[in-house]
């Protein structure tokens, strides 16, 4: 039997990641992953959908390129984009099985299974290790709806993983998955409808957030259909009913955005402790019940973000490694982005939770419009920044950032955070000009010279 120091179930971005950290401090590493390297993230989730995603920013920048001076007709080929993602997830694969085997990572292409705290089972073989990390990831959920299979009926997978050509589409679910789809398909003059089972899209996020959404929305001409709970599929079209009222909504193409479920086939031997929704219960270092088994990523569900998997990846390695360090897995420090165009990004506490805390919190906002950046690339009709902060500290709790490549911008507000920051501190820093990431130096001096001493 083999043995191993650690031994990793899954190569997503947590899974590659902390194998390759661990095995270039020393320690032998074993890594299985039944399917490609990479996980959701590089074959079905964050890296494909941006590829097209950028596409779709193009498309959109071509559509009102009269503006900008330019006089010609365009066409596009949506095929030739989602082989472009496809070529781009293979790409990062074998980018990340050199990086493994640069390393010295022992790598398993086959299914894994715990027979018991130490013991690995494969198709041919049985491994030993001291430590174990589960990073299995998650799975698009699926849901039963009396007569559906007479549509064409797509998970985020089945869209990214195969080109499917179709001139309307209805989303069930109205998360982020279900807008950046959206935004997508409508850039390419695809009909989309959004069904919602609750009354409004991203209920549970802060009002800026979804002012930033609605935005999004009304510019791509998506259809949105709330308090709608969906009855079954009638040969054209869905049946739906909302509040009294049972209406037909025709379609024939399907996409499932109903959330994600845990992937926890490869420990089901195991009695982990569990929540009653099946997620296994993690301490601060994502030990599990056996304090030698580890989970990270999605499978803990914390938060279902890639970012989130390679930080608490980050803590692992700490821990296994016995490292000095103060370094916590804080959720309201990791920033988050919906990749619509412009992007959507958030960091920090919600509005909700601060009121909760009852914490006493001040707010202050710009716009695109008064951003000399945005004038400059003729695109400030839609777009804000927000920042909460504590009333009496002024130290930063939160932030939302609805611009162009907002995504990158959060992370100095991510950053500040962290550091325990104040608005004083990002009006003492320079921001060069003309730059959208100037918008936080605007905000930060406004209110530093309005305080009252």
């Amino acid at each position: 039997m083999k043995k191993f120091d650690i031994a990793i179930i899954g190569g997503g971005p947590g899974g590659y990641s902390l194998a390759v950290i661990l095995a270039n401090n020393g320690k032998n590493v074993a890594l299985f992953e039944s399917n490609a390297l990479g996980g959701t993230c590089v074959n079905r989730g964050c890296i494909p959908t941006k590829t097209i995603l950028k596409s779709a920013k193009i498309r959109q920048l071509m559509s009102n390129s009269d503006k900008y001076g330019f006089e010609s007709s365009h066409t596009f080929n949506l095929e030739k984009v989602f082989e472009n993602a496809r070529n781009n997830s293979k790409k990062l694969q074998q980018a990340i099985k050199g990086a493994l085997e640069g390393a010295g990572v022992s790598v398993f292409n086959q299914e894994a299974k715990l027979l018991s705290k130490n013991i690995i089972k494969t198709e041919n073989n049985e491994i030993y290790a001291d430590k174990i990390v589960l990073a299995t990831g998650s799975r698009p959920r699926k849901i039963q709806i009396e007569g559906i299979e007479k549509a064409n009926v797509y998970t985020s997978d089945d869209l990214i993983l195969d080109y499917h050509d179709f001139d309307e589409l209805t989303i069930i679910g109205g998360g982020v998955i279900a807008l950046e789809f959206a935004s997508f398909y409508a850039n390419f003059d695809k009909k989309i409808t959004i069904i919602e089972s609750n009354n409004q899209l991203f209920g549970n996020f802060d009002e800026s957030i979804r002012d930033a959404v609605n935005s999004i929305i009304q510019r791509d001409k998506i259809n949105i259909i709330t308090n709608a709970k969906v009855l079954k599929y009638e040969t054209d079209g869905l049946l739906i009913q909302q509040g009294e009222t049972i209406s037909k909504h025709k379609t024939q193409n399907i996409l499932l955005a109903v959330g994600r479920i845990v992937n926890n086939d490869s420990f089901s031997e195991l009695n982990l402790e569990k929540y009653d929704n099946g997620v296994l219960k993690v301490n601060e270092f994502f030990q599990t019940s056996e304090e030698n088994i580890y989970a990270i990523g999605d499978l803990n569900a914390i938060m279902m973000l890639s970012t989130s998997a390679y930080k608490q990846g980050d803590v692992v390695a700490k821990h296994i490694l016995h490292q000095k360090s103060d370094e916590k897995f804080v959720k309201s420090n990791i920033p988050f982005a919906i990749y619509t165009n412009p992007d959507i990004s958030f960091v920090g506490k919600s509005e909700k939770e601060l009121e909760s805390a009852k914490i006493e919190f001040e707010s202050a906002q710009v716009f695109a419009k008064n951003l000399p950046r945005a004038h400059a690339n003729l695109d400030f009709e839609i777009g804000f920044v927000k920042i909460n902060y504590e009333k009496n500290t002024y130290k930063i709790l939160s932030a939302t950032i609805f611009l162009e490549d907002s995504a990158t911008l959060i992370n100095q507000i991510a950053l500040a955070i962290s550091k325990d920051m104040t608005i004083f501190d990002l009006q003492n820093s320079a921001f060069t000009h003309p730059t959208l990431a100037e918008s936080v130096y605007y905000i930060s001096r406004n209110i530093a010279f309005s305080k009252k001493s």
